[in-house]
């Protein structure tokens, strides 16, 4: 698995990015300003939204 150089710590997204890959009916969620991401090996199972979290859950309301 590549390893994160985003803004939120690998620490914290790479466990999410192992569970996600080991379990085939895992689907990974990121929200992130700018830098939303997620390995090429999980891509297909991961949905990525950048922008400002408060933002786009007004939109979503």
């Amino acid at each position: 698995m590549v390893r994160n150089k985003q803004n939120t710590p690998g620490i914290i997204k790479y466990p999410f990015w192992q569970m996600t890959y080991q379990n085939c009916r895992a689907m990974y969620a990121c929200m992130n300003f700018g830098e939303a991401f997620a390995p090429s090996e999980i891509k297909d199972r991961s949905i990525c939204v950048e922008g400002d979290i408060g933002e786009v859950l007004k939109k979503l309301k």
